[in-house]
């Protein structure tokens, strides 16, 4: 009796001290978490003018597509419902199921507003944000692409601050994030950290189409390697071993989309990649979202903005994606996350319009920024079965997908339901 008292109590007083030690550490985490980077920013200042301004917004609409992030994309302007919506921030992603969770974070308000946005910011503080990860003294989360962005010239990025000082001011206080303790201890013990820091200028490629400035495109400037290669589940880290060879989490599952996809494998493998694709293939895929066997990809791939990129642009990430390292690895087929089968013909529609076709045309079929194309408008001069034809064949001088063989007749027929549904409110 007096052994096992002995033990109870050896047993009580380890778990009282694993129960203070984990206190301790719990205490320490949320003390130090976001403590504050001192680390001096560069005198930087972008130029203003126009042709600076008009490089500053090729970058934030079609290559880094900055207001995607920063900005609902679903959040139609009234008067001009394809208009770009403003980068007002508060999109929220919705993390605490991804890997260990990582909790909730909202983008960020990066319009000119002093109060709520970055009216007040130095050229060279928005330089050190997007390239470094460090945003007013405070690491930013790995959701904004610094692994990426940390290699981005001197000249694109003062070209891409001198546009978004153009941009009006949108008075918009965006929430607190929410990281849970798992994220905060990353933060805490350097898993999650700035990038290091830039005391030299980094100069662009030449423009031209070569592997090199390919490379550039598709590393730092766009999201092809961000979107693209896979990362570790559990710190959030890119298995930098595997560039291109697709995504490891699902694009759309956390921010509650209907469809939600992997990015698919993009290195020259002959089986699993884009090893057997022609440059045509290549660019039809990026521009238009077609696959060379007909099928269409879902619109987590902007295609419809990345066919404003000047064709020596898409070329030049084509000829470098074929000098990486070819490597066989599958990804999961995309998949609604409704189900169909219980849903009736407009509920249908609304559920494959929502998935296939709201990115392009907008939540009512009115126009949204890469077309302009008021789908309501368009087809009130089309029969039903013209309609039909229009969506399954396709248009590709419109850079229109057909989905003839990605959605079935029903399905298609369908989706027009639900737009004359639309056409009659």
């Amino acid at each position: 009796m007096a052994t096992r008292m002995r033990i109870l109590r050896i047993l009580g007083w380890t778990a009282g001290i694993v129960v203070c030690l984990l206190l301790i550490l719990v205490i320490y985490v949320e003390m130090n978490w976001d403590a504050p980077q001192d680390r001096p920013v560069s005198d930087l200042r972008a130029p203003a003018d126009s042709a600076t301004i008009a490089q500053g917004e090729y970058i934030y609409k079609y290559q880094s597509l900055c207001w995607g992030c920063h900005a609902d994309p679903s959040a139609e302007s009234a008067a001009d419902p394809g208009a770009f919506p403003q980068p007002s921030g508060g999109f929220l992603f919705d993390l605490r199921n991804a890997g260990p969770g990582f909790g909730l974070w909202y983008s960020r308000n990066i319009t000119s507003d002093a109060g709520t946005g970055i009216g007040e910011w130095t050229d060279g503080e928005i330089v050190q944000a997007l390239r470094e990860g460090i945003a007013k003294k405070r690491t930013l989360f790995p959701i904004m692409p610094i692994d990426w962005y940390h290699g981005m010239a001197d000249e694109d990025l003062l070209a891409l601050a001198a546009y978004l000082r153009t941009l009006p001011p949108v008075q918009n206080k965006v929430p607190d994030n929410e990281p849970s303790l798992f994220a905060k201890a990353l933060f805490t013990f350097g898993m999650l950290k700035p990038k290091e820091a830039t005391t030299e200028p980094v100069i662009r490629p030449q423009r031209e189409i070569t592997p090199e400035y390919g490379k550039y495109l598709a590393n730092n400037l766009a999201g092809c390697a961000d979107c693209h290669t896979p990362r570790n589940l559990q710190n959030g880290q890119f298995y930098y071993d595997s560039l291109f060879a697709g995504s490891s989490f699902a694009y759309g599952e956390d921010e509650g989309a209907p469809m939600i996809s992997f990015a698919g494998n993009i290195t020259p493998d002959m089986e699993t990649g884009i090893g057997t694709w022609s440059e045509e293939q290549f660019i039809t895929a990026v521009t238009a979202g077609v696959l060379p066997d007909g099928s269409v990809l879902t619109t987590h791939m902007p295609y419809a903005y990345y066919k404003f990129w000047s064709p020596e642009d898409l070329k030049a990430v084509y000829a470098y994606l074929q000098t990486v390292a070819p490597i066989r690895r599958t990804v999961p087929d995309s998949r609604l996350v409704a189900d169909l089968s219980s849903a009736q013909s407009v509920e249908r529609g609304a559920i494959l319009f929502k998935a296939r076709c709201q990115a392009c045309h907008g939540r009512n079929s009115r126009g949204a920024p890469p077309t302009n194309v008021s789908l309501a408008e368009v087809s009130a001069s089309l029969s039903d079965a013209e309609l039909m034809e229009f969506i399954s064949t396709g248009e590709m001088s419109l850079n229109m997908p057909g989905f003839a063989k990605t959605l079935s007749d029903k399905e298609v027929s369908d989706v027009v339901v639900f737009i004359r549904s639309i056409e009659t409110k």
